[in-house]
């Protein structure tokens, strides 16, 4: 396992990790993305999932290394060994999405657009322009969780294969079918599933409402702050509300994101 040292920043491999950082468009059309952290290391290994590259920091520690060499003898035990490189601490610190990066980081391959007549009928969780990276990473984390593996999104929303979205998900992306570009409209087409809007704003109460969990269900979730779009709010053939104590206006999206998922599948296994 031959390292490549890089201790320049004109270095073009370097410029382009940059890219894939900072541009979603030069991610998309790069076809990879960093996932930078031991656990997500771990969570690659374990899915086998496709790694262009492992990024070492030159002061990593051992376990960094060993963790390393898993990496590459998994991905390379599938015919694709990855190539490695040791970065100086400054440069690797430059590209991680997080301060003080743990010292490993890995390029992965996006994985290719998913067959669309596979996802009929399935349950799915649509982001109706989630801007924040945090929450976008916590919604797919708790859709999977929650066994809704199929995440959309639209346009609006943050590239879900952001460096930033996957540290967040925290593995979540390597156990789900991810599908980006899809407008409101279009979800009855997709997935032949009724659609469930999440809004604060109205509609029927959650616990009260009995059936909606009955058959496959596209669960939707808007924005902090403006909630779904009036376009959203057209496609759903429910609108459902989490009563809460009036001294909170509202739910972080994740929180009521795990809220509905959760009850959906309560009532599911209860039956």
């Amino acid at each position: 396992m031959e390292a490549t040292e890089i201790t320049s920043s004109s270095n073009e491999r370097l410029k382009r990790w940059k890219r894939i950082v900072s541009s979603p468009r030069h991610l998309r059309r790069e076809r990879a993305t960093l996932a930078e952290g031991f656990h997500l290391a771990m969570a690659t290994r374990d899915a086998r999932f496709p790694v262009n590259a492992i990024l070492l920091r030159a002061d990593c520690p051992e376990e960094a290394s060993r963790l390393a060499r898993e990496v590459f003898d998994e991905t390379a035990s599938q015919g694709r060994a990855p190539r490695l490189f040791v970065i100086d601490p400054p440069l690797y610190e430059g590209i991680a999405p997080v301060e003080a990066g743990s010292g490993i980081m890995l390029e992965v391959a996006l994985p290719g657009e998913p067959d669309r007549a596979s996802l009929r009928g399935r349950d799915a969780l649509y982001l109706d322009g989630v801007q924040d990276a945090g929450n976008a990473g916590t919604l797919i984390r708790t859709a999977v969780a929650s066994g809704v593996r199929v995440i959309a999104a639209s346009r609006k929303t943050a590239c879900l294969w952001s460096p930033k979205v996957i540290r967040a998900a925290m593995g979540a992306h390597f156990g789900a079918t991810v599908l980006g570009g899809v407008e409101p409209g279009e979800l009855k087409a997709l997935f032949g599933a009724r659609n469930l809007a999440a809004d604060a704003r109205g509609g029927r109460d959650i616990w009260a409402e009995k059936g909606w969990e009955k058959g496959p269900t596209v669960w939707m979730m808007g924005a902090e702050g403006p909630g779904l779009s009036d376009a959203a709010l057209e496609a759903a053939d429910l609108r459902l509300y989490i009563p809460i104590e009036p001294e909170t206006e509202s739910l972080n999206v994740g929180a009521a994101a795990a809220v509905c998922l959760f009850e959906q599948r309560r009532r599911r296994l209860a039956r």
